[in-house]
């Protein structure tokens, strides 16, 4: 262990550099609740994994990802996991496609209110881009054999096998780089004609962790940089060499993390266990994770997870515990559950199914008591248990029901070229699961989809729709024949015919609760349906795309609470692909409107239009994305109008945007990135919301050698809503340094924000590899906002690799 004080002065100075000169390659906004996010790369029809680093995480009740693809206006919405002070969610890989999409993060507090990240997003700042790389044909000419995409293999049998053997003649396959970790291993490979071989005895085995990112870069026979591929592994330790060897193959960690926050003064301290077992045989998949924390109470919702899983190729699933289970987008997508999930594809039919709660029991608060004569008129006060409580009335705080949902799914066909499918989902409070609460709800969709492709799936063609009945309290069960004739009828409550509610209620009440709340009463003005139709044509290197929605006014499913109603229209995009996928012009268009149900004084038009050309030259030149997007929206009100200029909606926004990024050599790698978005909104409507917001930003890394990476990073943001200015300057240094061979990783940031936003951060990371399979990690961040408490957070964690 002396080993681990004894720094010469060398390192003493290159780690003081690493402090002053570098920083974390991160996006760094202004934020209460958020200082960082990270991003996985993005590529085309890969999901992207989006993880957010929180501070006051005890105010944080939960986090929603908000994203969208190019050319759309609706933002789609997914829940987010929080692990400690974590926040994790994935953007399903069908919505990364070139050449961007724009995201930002939902943050709701435990006092009901939330806000967004970055700042504003409700008000006009516009959300994040991440630039999306297409798939190059030049991945069918040159490609890895091993290892596979996340495998985990043995340090001693480790194979990296690289095939040449589609690759053109004007390809020097002698020039070929390839780099482990960003070090460059070429020197141990094997080169022959078509193939290119490491063997894991000759490559280094010092690397801090198991993971491997592989690089390999192509040149021709000039010298030109051709093509780049990269794959991710895993390395196990010795000590499972022989267990891989077989056909049972397992690995998981154990990991135990304490830390403290200190946050306006307040001071807490979390306790969180987590673990993961994966294991293998053959096609069949064993899986379990489970995550503890000391967050956890009885009067919110969880923040325990756990799960168990098992799989048998592509023909069978079964999870149980926590999980987020996909169903048609309009009924149920990414929602989680805590239950079972599963699946069964036997090709011509299948089956998909889950039952669970989506909402816990939580019980409300006897505030006040009354007697009938004294009863004051609120809508928090119910009648209450008189024998209990001595009193029949109280006045309550009031508690949260079990729901539970159940979604099934039978599909005919193998998903390839065709597949139909059915779907019905019923989601019911337990009005019985607490005493005190109020208008217990009850919903039931029925649902069918249809997927059509021909010719390689060059032609596609989809379709969902959607029907629901939603009751809005169930407190009172069934309707009888008495109270239906006593509600419905000329002259009463509800001008229905008693008669036909009825036979509604019999045909129905099999599988929703049929009371006065049940709706919507009128089906044929269609408020209650949901659909959506897709024709996809990939030709002529043209990716052409044209769609069609219809939400009504009163659709609703328990299982997709994200869906955007009460809108209609058709959306049309073209992705040009040129020059083997280095340069894409896309377009598209979007018109919108609102009031399907004629429920609002006039009907909005939401219009998009969008362009962008990105270039990907995948060699010695910048990567190169520029968009332009105009929404407008107009509802044909006038302010001049004194009974409805009040709700009178014409406002237009232009944006542009600017992305750059460029991989060289100056001396040492390096890989700098620019961006830059102007966005202009004209606000002539009642809200007479102007708003203008103008944001750069500049980062380089540079890997200085196998131990020393750093990051430099400047952003500027200028803003003006309603007339009110919101300027401010950040600034990044940081970096990581690796040593005591790569046994010991140190990483630090300082982030000070100048202007309107006054903030200064700092961040120390140590990861030390005890043995070969033990780490232990210290983290401290410190935020200090001038006039206010300086907050603070400090953590340590072991993790156990088996």
């Amino acid at each position: 262990m002396t080993e681990l004080f004894l720094f010469n002065r060398r390192s003493i100075t290159k780690i003081f550099l690493m402090m002053i000169f570098s920083c974390v390659g991160l996006i760094a906004q202004v934020s209460n609740y958020i200082s960082n996010v990270q991003v996985s790369d993005a590529k085309e029809n890969r999901a992207i994994t989006i993880s957010a680093e929180l501070f006051a995480v005890e105010n944080i009740s939960e986090i929603t990802l908000a994203y969208k693809s190019f050319g759309t206006a609706e933002f789609k919405k997914r829940d987010m996991i929080i692990t400690g002070a974590v926040s994790s969610g994935t953007i399903p890989g069908e919505s990364v496609l070139p050449p961007y999409l724009e995201y930002y993060l939902i943050i709701r507090l435990k006092d009901g209110s939330s806000q967004t990240f970055p700042l504003g997003v409700d008000q006009g700042i516009v959300p994040l881009q991440i630039s999306v790389a297409g798939s190059s044909l030049k991945d069918k000419e040159i490609f890895i054999l091993s290892p596979f995409e996340g495998e985990s293999l043995s340090e001693d049998e480790m194979l990296i096998s690289i095939s040449f053997i589609k690759a053109p003649d004007y390809i020097d396959i002698h020039k070929t780089k390839i780099y482990l970790n960003e070090e460059d291993v070429s020197f141990s490979a094997l080169v022959t004609v078509d193939l290119i071989v490491l063997s894991g005895e000759n490559l280094p085995k010092t690397f801090a962790t198991e993971t491997r990112r592989l690089r390999v870069e192509v040149f021709d026979k000039e010298g030109n940089l051709y093509h780049s591929i990269q794959r991710t592994f895993n390395v196990v330790t010795a000590q499972l060499a022989k267990m891989i060897e077989s056909s049972w193959k397992y690995n998981g960690y154990l990991k135990g993390e304490s830390r403290g926050e200190n946050f306006n003064k307040a001071s807490t301290w979390y306790n969180n266990f987590s673990a993961e077992l994966n294991s293998s045989y053959h096609d069949w998949k064993l899986n379990g994770y489970a995550y503890l924390t000391s967050e956890e109470k009885n009067d919110l919702q969880p923040y325990n997870r756990y799960s168990f899983s098992l799989q048998g190729g592509d023909w069978f699933g079964l999870k149980i515990g926590d999980s987020y289970p996909r169903f048609p987008s309009l009924i149920m997508d990414g929602k989680r559950i805590r239950g079972f999930s599963g699946f069964l594809n036997l090709g011509a039919v299948n089956l998909q199914t889950s039952f669970g709660e989506t909402e816990r029991k939580i019980e409300g608060k006897l505030l006040e008591k009354f007697l009938a004569s004294q009863v004051p008129l609120s809508s928090d006060i119910i009648a209450i248990n008189k024998t209990k409580y001595g009193f029949p009335f109280g006045r309550v705080d009031f508690g949260t029901y079990s729901r539970k949902i159940f979604t099934v799914r039978p599909s005919f066909g193998r998903g390839e070229n065709f597949q139909f499918g059915l779907t019905y989902q019923h989601s019911k409070d337990d009005t019985k699961s607490i005493e005190f609460g109020a208008l217990p709800q009850e919903n039931i969709v029925f649902g069918s989809d249809l997927m059509l492709a021909l010719d390689n799936q060059n032609f596609m063609f989809t379709s969902q729709i959607a029907f629901s009945l939603l009751n809005k309290d169930i407190a009172t069960g069934n309707l009888t024949d008495a109270q239906i004739d006593s509600l419905f009828g000329p002259n009463s409550t509800f001008d229905l015919d008693p008669a036909d509610v009825k036979r509604v209620r019999d045909l129905i009440g099999k599988f929703i609760t049929v009371n006065q709340y049940l709706g919507p009463w009128n089906p044929q003005e269609f408020a209650s349906l949901a659909g959506e139709a897709a024709l996809t044509l990939n030709y002529l290197n043209n990716n052409f795309r044209v769609s069609y929605i219809y939400r009504g006014s009163e659709y609703n499913s328990f299982g997709q609470t994200f869906l955007r109603t009460d809108v209609k229209g058709i959306n049309i995009v073209d992705r040009i692909r040129m020059f083997d996928n280095k340069l894409f012009l896309s377009v598209g268009y979007e018109q919108l409107e609102d009031n399907l149900q004629k429920t609002k004084i006039a009907v909005t038009t939401f219009q998009t239009i969008s362009g962008s050309v990105s270039f990907f030259p995948r060699m010695d030149f910048p990567n190169i994305t520029i968009g332009f997007n105009r929404f407008k929206n107009n509802n044909g009100l006038k302010l001049s109008d004194q009974k409805n200029g009040k709700f009178t909606i014409d406002d237009v926004t232009n944006r542009i945007l600017l992305q750059m990024s460029y991989d060289f050599t100056a001396g040492i790698k390096h890989n700098a990135s620019i961006s830059y978005t102007n966005s202009i909104r004209e606000d002539n409507g009642f809200a007479n919301s102007d708003a203008s917001f103008s944001s750069g930003s500049f980062n380089v890394s540079s890997s200085w050698n196998n131990q020393l990476i750093s990051i430099f990073g400047l952003v500027y943001s200028s803003s003006e809503i309603k007339n009110i200015p919101f300027n401010y300057f950040s600034l990044s240094l940081g970096g990581r340094y690796r040593l005591l061979e790569n046994k010991l990783q140190l990483s630090a940031s300082f982030n000070p924000s100048f202007g309107d936003f006054k903030r200064q951060s700092f961040e120390l990371i140590a990861d030390y590899n005890l043995f070969s399979n033990v780490n232990l990690s210290f983290q401290t961040r410190v935020f200090r906002i001038p006039g206010s408490a300086t907050n603070s957070i400090v953590g340590l964690s072991t993790r156990l690799s088996i």
